[in-house]
């Protein structure tokens, strides 16, 4: 499928303390990464670009990157000895913030796709994951089918409008971030909403809320292999990645940060 999300969202490392939105992001070019085709050797500075959505890639008070991905670059970059700086824009823009150098890595729970391969290179899985069914609390609706003819939300460049698109609706309402869609599904603004599951389950957690429910049981429709992206030409930036991801899924603390985002053993990269 030509889709194009992810589209599931901590301590960081207390050796890697990470920049916030950076003052340099409306440059050109980095300026800092592995020149293209380098080894990003110990060192290096690398510029990582997230949606902030939890509990994927998001910054914490402090400003250190957390959530599922931001624990695993984390965890690599200290390994490789790389110091990480953040990089926030909207999801959709994810992908061009790498090709105009203002960020080096996307590492936001996206979905590798063959159309986004087009663009960038992804690293191999780090987890899966799949999409969520969101209604009001006071909706009837058990199944996904039940959507056709609804008013549904979906978030601007992500997978999910192509399901949207599927169902045959009255209409699709599309929402910049994951929050501004959860709000629209409070407020009745939109009759069913599909994201990432993992993004719901814990917003719900950290603060329950009787206007959302998740639909469950439910079968994923875009059950999603997720990876980190980079430029075409960072051919060992990619190898490098891989090979601590690598490292990674071979330490116990692999599935303790899938785990302490709600995620299981399910979830881990085959």
């Amino acid at each position: 499928m030509n889709t194009t999300r992810r589209t599931v969202v901590r301590a960081a490392t207390a050796a890697l303390l990470l920049t916030g939105s950076l003052a340099a992001c409306g440059q050109s070019g980095s300026g800092s990464g592995a020149a293209a085709g380098a080894s990003a050797g110990s060192g290096t500075t690398l510029k990582i670009a997230t949606s902030n959505d939890a509990p994927f890639s998001y910054k914490d008070p402090q400003g250190n990157l957390t959530g599922i991905d931001g624990e695993m670059i984390n965890w690599i970059a200290k390994k490789k000895g790389w110091t990480l700086e953040v990089y926030t824009t909207d999801f959709a823009t994810l992908i061009p913030s790498i090709g105009t150098k203002k960020a080096d890595i996307v590492v936001d729970a996206m979905y590798i796709t063959d159309e986004r391969k087009k663009k960038v290179n992804f690293t191999d899985v780090w987890y899966t994951q799949g999409e969520g069914m969101v209604v009001p609390g006071t909706s009837a609706m058990t199944k996904r089918e039940e959507a056709k003819g609804k008013v549904i939300g979906a978030q601007t460049g992500t997978a999910f409008i192509e399901l949207a698109k599927s169902l045959g609706p009255k209409e699709i309402k599309y929402f910049n971030s994951q929050a501004e869609l959860l709000k629209a599904v409070e407020n009745n603004q939109v009759d069913v909403a599909f994201t990432d599951a993992a993004v719901v389950a814990w917003s719900l957690k950290q603060k329950p809320n009787p206007k959302l429910k998740i639909v469950t049981p439910y079968t994923p429709y875009f059950p999603g292999a997720i990876g980190a992206a980079v430029r075409k030409e960072d051919t060992q930036l990619l190898q490098d990645l891989n090979s601590g991801l690598k490292e990674l899924k071979a330490s116990p603390d692999y599935l303790q940060i899938l785990q302490k985002y709600g995620l299981t053993q399910a979830n881990a990269a085959k």
